[in-house]
């Protein structure tokens, strides 16, 4: 069993991807310079943290020093596992998302200056499957799935009402234009 880690830290936002290659997974599927574009979308995450009641959620969060979250890439057989226990779906799916904060929109409150938001799991061969299906590589529909899991995070479920789904949609698409645009 590989397992391959890749840190990301600015001033405000931290984040790690961790892959284990193994369950169907068996190589990162990314082009060369991923680190370096990784990094990049993740400052974006943190110049949208830093806009906090302009992105609809609390503006004590604002003030935080840090936010911490993890990625982790799976094979589809540990995302139904995980789906199934957390979820109570017996399937796989594409992106999963463990926050560790139920209410972080609505400004729960924390308890340290520094916030682990929690973690986004994606599966592999769902996303491969999917930059397919949707004409865009497999590194652009990562970065899809992680805006994605990365909303969950803070709170925003486009499964609660229709007004919270177009909400979610509007800022997934906005928060995937500025990164495609950071690095490509």
């Amino acid at each position: 069993m590989q397992c391959l880690r890749i840190s990301m830290t600015s001033s405000v936002a931290h984040a790690r991807l961790t892959t284990t290659f193994t369950n169907g997974l068996r190589e990162l599927p990314f082009p060369k310079g991923f680190s370096k574009r990784f990094s990049l979308a993740c400052e974006v995450f943190e110049s949208f943290l830093k806009d906090a009641k302009l992105n609809g959620f609390s503006q004590k969060y604002k003030m935080r020093s840090h936010f911490y979250l993890n990625v982790g890439l799976v094979g589809d057989q540990r995302m139904r596992t995980m789906n199934r226990d957390f979820r109570a779906k017996d399937k796989t799916t594409d992106v999963l998302t463990l926050a560790l904060y139920d209410d972080i929109r609505a400004g729960e409150e924390l308890l340290f200056e520094e916030v682990e938001l929690g973690d986004i799991f994606i599966s592999g061969p769902v996303m491969k499957k999917q930059a397919k299906e949707f004409n865009v590589t497999i590194e652009q529909e990562f970065f899809h799935l992680f805006v994605h899991g990365f909303l969950h995070l803070l709170g925003f479920d486009h499964e609660i009402s229709p007004e919270e789904e177009k909400l979610m949609e509007a800022l997934e698409k906005k928060l995937v234009d500025k990164i495609y645009k950071k690095i490509y």
